[in-house]
């Protein structure tokens, strides 16, 4: 009897994992958000990092080279298996406009923010060999390429999102980072056999920051493998409290600070004036840090909450409708303020998706919109000169 439970667990475990990965429920599949594949929306400031007061194993600082910067990269979100050739012809109008760098966005999933086990799905991830196929036809254009896996809840609960992931007690942690460093190595070979130029070996995985144990045993197994750069992309909220800087290459984030206000129109003097305020902060961080600063994600939707909310691209148009303009003018502060400046090691715009953009778009990508005309513009001009202090 006791072998016949045993055997019923084993198939009822077998088939719960083949259902998580073979129908992991409603899947948003839109071409014109952030992440589109999931349904976590940030609002707020992310949750207090978990405590973890253990000392890490030493390991060598990262030097933060500057040499081969910046990178002036434009991201395409890889999220269907049956769109290599549509992605090919997004990467081929990359290079059109102008970009020095390209940067793939691939997604990992798990259930949700209290789950251990990550997985990939193969209808949306790409096989090695699709990935290694777009890495070469990038190179094959003289782009360099970045890659970033992302961990996406397949069905969060409530506000959850991957800033929030908390597993279940007991062996829960323990697991879900053994489960993340099976995934973070898997892209690292891909990576390395492509002779990618940098991995992000991590994305606004807030609620895991502070466990610097487990974060260098990650980034010297990333290490192992991967011999280009490696950063991590931190929260704009949140970049002072990631305590592994030292041994990443640059430091990165995304940016999506509210840079106006909602009873108003906002000016291009505005946003750079709200660009300078933050500067105040972060140019003296990176400094003390002594490496490059990458954005990781720069770029606003097309919708008259942007300035104030960039970080939700959720609401109909409707309630909030497009703007193309205001697009435009986000687009112009942003490289007045920072094209140039030698603290910068490089951008990656979001984002180029498959498809024709236009003004009908509310989304991300600046394609067909008056914010294409800025990017070009500036994508014309001469690199400047990253300096490490």
């Amino acid at each position: 009897m006791k072998q016949i439970a045993l055997i019923a667990t084993a198939l009822a475990v077998y088939g719960l994992v083949v259902a998580c990965v073979l129908w992991p429920g409603s899947v948003s599949n839109g071409a014109a958000g952030r992440h589109d594949l999931s349904t976590e929306v940030r609002t707020d400031s992310p949750a207090t990092p978990r405590e973890d007061n253990e000392p890490p194993p030493p390991i060598a600082a990262a030097q933060g080279s500057a040499e081969g910067l910046p990178f002036r990269s434009i991201t395409l979100q890889i999220q269907r298996v049956d769109w290599i050739d549509q992605y090919k012809k997004s990467i081929d109008e990359i290079t059109a406009v102008g970009a020095d760098t390209v940067m793939f966005v691939v997604d990992a999933r798990q259930e949700n923010g209290s789950a251990s086990f990550i997985w990939l799905d193969m209808r949306f991830t790409p096989t090695v060999e699709q990935l290694s196929d777009l890495i070469k036809y990038s190179k094959s254009k003289n782009l360099r390429v970045i890659l970033m896996p992302i961990v996406l809840l397949q069905n969060p609960i409530g506000t959850e999102w991957r800033g929030t992931i908390k597993p279940a007690s007991g062996l829960g942690w323990s697991e879900w980072w053994k489960s993340y460093r099976d995934m973070i190595t898997h892209f690292a070979y891909v990576a390395q056999n492509n002779n990618a130029d940098m991995l992000v070996v991590g994305s606004e995985l807030v609620s895991t920051e502070s466990n610097v144990k487990e974060w260098t045993k990650t980034i010297q197994a990333v290490r192992k493998i991967f011999k280009g750069r490696l950063t991590y992309s931190s929260n704009w909220d949140h970049y002072t409290a990631v305590p592994f800087w030292d041994q990443l290459d640059m430091i990165g984030m995304n940016s999506y600070w509210k840079l106006g206000r909602k009873d108003g129109p906002t000016s291009v003097d505005e946003i750079k004036q709200n660009w300078k305020n933050i500067q105040a902060d972060l140019i003296p961080f990176v400094k003390q840090q002594g490496k490059p600063l990458m954005f990781l994600e720069i770029g606003w939707f097309s919708q008259a909450n942007v300035a104030y909310e960039p970080w939700d691209y959720t609401k109909p148009v409707e309630d909030e409708p497009i703007d193309l303009d205001l697009q435009k003018r986000l687009y112009q502060g942003f490289f007045e303020s920072w094209y140039n400046n030698p603290e910068l090691g490089g951008f990656s715009v979001w984002e180029w998706s498959p498809g024709n953009g236009g003004p009908d778009n509310p989304g991300y990508t600046p394609e067909n919109k008056p914010a294409e005309k800025v990017l070009r513009d500036y994508l014309a001009k001469p690199r400047w000169q990253v300096k490490v202090k």
